[in-house]
């Protein structure tokens, strides 16, 4: 004879296989009762719905109220979205979650960490972010090496990364390039792109590698790719400089112009060099002093690097 917990268990096992299909109108039917039931996960599942119009149409307030409540009894995924929320607050466009919710740091913090002691990575990786940029509370770069070691174990890419820049720099950690490497390699394995170019640059310099300009630019490329400004400007000084590959002003321009349109100043200011040499480019004094004016530098004296 069947209780009211079996029933509970076949309706939510119906409403997944519903989810599943993308059949959200039946989902809904079957989640909503079993919501107002106070279960967190159809809760979660709900404010999901209304936050992304999945059978229902879109409600940023409605996905909100569900998600609260689910966080409220301890679900880390809906801590987390309160937690995205209140972190961009009104910043967010129309229709994305945060809209209509306050920006509030502190709310924002509260929920990352309560998600994170219930081991959801992303938050954890929040949570890092905050403790190293000094949101709130005072920087303290070894909680925030603690929560990206956490998240990084999990084999959060952005955290692996964030690790690695950690061991990098010797903030919260004793400084170790190997372990620096370590933690880019596992994250640039993913295809994270700030990863990619952070260990262009270990290779570059040789740090906690031997230096391997062949597999710095492999590395500068695959961030090129998906648009690193840092790896732009580096793979551009490589071929300006003909470091493990030959000399191509051209190329170095097309790179340094990439990277310049970006905002990065050091890409501003090598470009307004190129234009002064004409180097890659035809001579243009004009577009010079524009870049170099864009750079804040003072031209071509503060231009000239040590290779060319």
């Amino acid at each position: 004879m069947k209780n009211e917990s079996d029933d509970f268990i076949d309706d939510s096992k119906y409403a997944l296989d519903a989810w599943i299909r993308e059949d959200y109108k039946t989902a809904y039917k079957v989640l909503l009762p079993l919501a107002e039931q106070e279960d967190a996960g159809a809760q979660f599942l709900m404010g999901l719905m209304y936050s992304s119009g999945l059978g229902v149409s879109q409600d940023i307030k409605t996905a909100f109220k569900w998600f609260r409540l689910a966080a409220d009894q301890g679900d880390p995924d809906a801590q987390y979205v309160l937690g995205v929320s209140y972190d961009w607050g009104e910043t967010v466009p129309k229709g994305c979650l945060g809209e209509g919710v306050p920006k509030d740091y502190k709310e924002a913090f509260k929920w990352y960490r309560l998600s994170a002691e219930l081991g959801y990575s992303k938050a954890q990786f929040n949570l890092g972010e905050m403790y190293r940029e000094g949101f709130i509370i005072a920087k303290d770069f070894i909680r925030a090496t603690k929560w990206y070691r956490l998240a990084a174990e999990q084999g959060l890419a952005e955290a692996q990364c964030n690790l690695g820049l950690m061991y990098e720099k010797g903030q919260g950690v004793k400084q170790n390039y190997k372990k620096a490497v370590k933690w880019y390699r596992l994250s640039a394995k993913q295809g994270y792109p700030l990863a990619e170019s952070n260990l262009g640059v270990m290779y570059e310099n040789g740090q906690g590698v031997k230096t391997d300009y062949e597999k710095a630019i492999k590395w500068y490329r695959l961030a090129v790719k998906q648009g690193i400004s840092g790896a732009q400007l580096n793979l551009g000084f490589m071929y300006e400089s003909g470091k493990g590959i030959m000399q191509d002003h051209k190329e170095a321009a097309k790179l340094y112009r990439l990277s310049a349109e970006q905002g990065n100043n050091v890409a501003q200011n090598y470009l307004g060099v190129l234009y002064v040499l004409g180097h890659g480019v035809s001579q243009n004094y004009v577009l010079a002093h524009m870049w170099f004016s864009l750079s804040g530098s003072r031209g071509l004296k503060d231009g000239v690097k040590k290779e060319l």
